[in-house]
C-alpha cells in the first residue's frame, strides 16, 4: 500500500501549548487531493488536551515530538519540532555542513560562507573568495578544514580555524554541483554542470584525473566502498583502490563508476532528473525531481525498492544510521524513511518550515541540520528521531 505524507502547521509544537488553540494537519496521497483537518485543544483541571477528528489518533506528545497514527492507512508519524533555528543567513540556504565538534558552515543566496557554532549561532568566520553562489560546502573528517564548491568553478579548501583559502582547484569549465571527500581527504572528488567528475590532488593543488567525461549536466554525487579492489600506482592517489562513485545526472542517469579504475560499473536510468544520491549501508539512494525515491544496488544499479508517496522534487538526502534516511523536498518536507521492514508504516516529519524548499541536510552523530529556502538552519536532535525506529 502507497503511504500517504501527513504534514502539520509548522508551528505546531507552540499551539498545542495553549488552550483553545487549533492548527491544520493535512494527509495527501499521490496524485489526489489533500484532505485538511484539524486539532485542537482543550483545558481540564490545569491540562491541556489534545483532540483530533476521526481520522487521526492521538498517540502521544512531549515538548518537541507529537505522535499520531493516520487511521485509514494505520500509519504512525512523529512530528518533530527542531530544538533551535539558527538564522545566520540574510537569503536561502544552499549548503551546510556541520562537524563533530560542533562547528558548521553553510552557504546562502547571498554568496555568503559562514564559519559558525552551532551551539550559540555565533558566526565566526566570513569566507570569501568565491566568485557567486557556494552550491557544497562540506566539513573534512577533521572538523577544521572545509571543501567548498559552486558556480564559479572552483572548489577552495579553507582552514576552519583561520578562514585561510591555502588551495583552489580549478578547472571545471562550468558550476561545479557537489562535491565528495575520500577518506581523510588526501584527494577529493567534484562534479559539475560541464558533465566531468575530477579527481584532485588536495596537497598539490591539481587534478589527477578525469574520472568520467561528457555525461550532461551532473548535479549530485556519493562515494562508497566496492569489493572490486585493485592497486594504485600513483602515490598522489591515496584511499581510491576500492571507491565507487555514484553519479546522479540531469538526464535521469545515475552512474557507478570505479574512482580508480576510471571505469563505468553501471548505468540506470531513472525517469526524472537525478538531484540528490546518498549510500545507506552500501546501498545507494537516489531522491528525483519528480519526487520519487528509489533504493538500488550499489554493485549492478538495479533497482531494490521505490518510495513515490510525493509529487514534489528531492532537493536533499542524508543517510542516518540505523539503515534511516532523510529526504528534504521542495515543498518544506523533511521526512525520515527506514529501510526496515518493520517500520515501514512510520514515518518521522521533521517539521518547521513553512512550505519552503530543504535545500541541504547534515548530520554529525548527535544532531541533524537542515538548510532552508527561508535563510534559517534548524538543528533537530537525532534521539528524538532514532527513538521510533527501535
Amino acid at each position: 500500500m502507497r503511504m500517504p505524507v501527513i504534514t502539520i502547521q509548522c508551528d505546531w509544537n507552540e499551539v498545542v501549548r495553549l488552550p483553545n488553540a487549533e492548527a491544520w494537519i493535512s494527509s495527501k496521497e499521490i496524485n489526489k487531493n489533500s484532505i485538511h483537518d484539524k486539532l485542537t485543544t482543550t483545558c481540564s483541571e490545569g491540562k491541556i488536551k489534545i483532540n483530533f477528528s476521526g481520522n487521526y489518533q492521538f498517540v502521544s506528545l512531549s515538548p518537541l515530538c507529537l505522535v499520531v497514527n493516520h487511521i485509514e492507512s494505520d500509519l504512525r508519524v512523529a512530528f518533530v519540532a527542531p530544538s533551535k533555528g539558527h538564522k545566520l543567513h540574510k537569503k536561502g540556504v544552499l549548503s551546510v555542513s556541520v562537524a563533530e565538534n560542533a562547528l558548521a558552515v553553510s552557504s546562502c543566496e547571498e554568496d555568503k560562507l559562514l564559519v559558525w557554532d552551532s551551539r550559540t549561532s555565533d558566526v565566526i568566520l566570513d569566507l570569501k573568495g568565491h566568485g557567486g553562489p557556494v552550491y557544497k560546502c562540506r566539513y573534512f573528517p577533521s572538523g577544521i578544514v572545509i571543501l567548498s564548491a559552486g558556480a564559479d568553478g572552483s572548489c577552495r579548501i579553507w582552514s576552519a580555524e583561520s578562514g585561510i583559502n591555502p588551495v583552489t582547484l580549478k578547472g571545471h569549465t562550468m558550476a561545479v554541483t557537489d562535491i565528495c571527500i575520500v577518506e581523510k581527504g588526501r584527494n577529493v572528488i567534484s562534479v559539475s554542470k560541464d558533465g566531468s567528475a575530477k579527481l584532485w590532488d588536495v596537497g598539490e593543488s591539481k587534478c589527477l584525473a578525469n574520472i568520467v567525461v561528457e555525461l550532461g549536466q551532473i548535479n549530485s554525487c556519493a562515494v562508497t566502498t566496492t569489493s572490486d579492489e585493485v592497486a594504485v600506482e600513483n602515490e598522489r592517489e591515496v584511499g581510491t583502490g576500492n571507491k565507487l562513485l555514484l553519479i546522479g545526472c540531469e538526464s535521469g542517469r545515475i552512474v557507478g563508476v570505479h574512482v580508480a579504475k576510471r571505469e563505468i560499473v553501471f548505468s540506470k536510468h531513472l525517469d526524472a532528473a537525478c538531484n540528490a544520491v546518498t549510500v545507506v549501508q552500501k546501498a545507494i539512494i537516489a531522491g528525483c525531481s519528480n519526487g520519487k525515491v528509489v533504493l538500488l544496488n550499489a554493485h549492478n544499479g538495479s533497482l531494490l525498492r521505490e518510495w513515490h508517496e510525493s509529487a514534489n522534487p528531492v532537493m536533499s538526502l542524508v543517510s542516518l544510521p540505523n539503515q534511516s534516511f532523510i529526504v528534504g523536498r521542495q515543498d518544506g518536507t523533511c521526512t525520515v524513511l527506514s529501510l526496515q521492514e518493520a517500520f515501514d508504516k512510520v514515518r518521522v516529519q521533521l517539521t518547521g518550515s513553512d512550505c519552503d524548499g530543504i535545500r541541504d541536510l547534515s548530520f554529525n552523530g548527535k544532531w541533524i541540520f537542515a538548510g532552508c529556502r527561508d535563510s534559517i538552519v534548524r538543528k533537530y536532535d537525532f534521539n528524538q528521531i532514532n527513538v521510533h525506529f527501535k
